[in-house]
């Protein structure tokens, strides 16, 4: 399903069929917290993911929302992607200080990971402002994936979801 630019419309009820999820594990709300990111994200981040972050941040969410994608290679099975809840996402960004990342940590809001080493963030990278993916012991742009411009890109529109794949 592919969206006219301009046209919103519910991330979390127009989830692209290849990206599979619990809906049991979407808890509206967390307007609260969703402020402090706000005013603690270093980057502006778009409407969008705050849009996603209300409808998965509520009381009653485990952290995260885990999507899975279905890999054509029988060895790997499917892929996770766990996108956290606000609350998460407010306490998992200390996580990843180092005082030699502190420039690229300083431009980026991490959003999820992937159960793994790998870990998907917004950030201003070497493809342009987005979400990427990057191994958690590699934080760098040039070690980073950029897989769409947006959440909506990605989760509705399945923009990005071969880049995945083909790692």
């Amino acid at each position: 399903m592919h969206l006219k630019e301009g046209k919103r419309v519910s991330i979390i009820d127009n989830i692209n069929k290849q990206l599979k999820f619990d809906k049991d594990e979407v808890y509206p709300g967390g307007k609260e917290i969703i402020k402090q990111i706000v005013e603690k994200a270093p980057i502006q981040l778009p409407a969008d993911y705050y849009e996603f972050l209300s409808c998965i941040s509520g009381t009653g969410n485990i952290g995260s929302i885990e999507f899975e994608i279905e890999s054509d290679d029988e060895d790997i099975g499917s892929i996770p992607i766990c996108l956290w809840s606000a609350n998460r996402a407010l306490g998992m960004q200390n996580e990843f200080a180092h005082p030699m990342k502190e420039d690229f940590i300083s431009k980026v809001w991490f959003i999820g990971d992937d159960l793994g080493d790998m870990v998907y963030f917004y950030g201003f990278g070497n493809d342009g402002f987005g979400v990427y993916f990057v191994e958690a012991g590699s934080l760098g742009f040039e070690y980073a994936y950029k897989i769409a411009d947006t959440l909506t890109d990605f989760l509705v529109n399945g923009i990005g979801i071969d880049v995945i794949t083909a790692l």
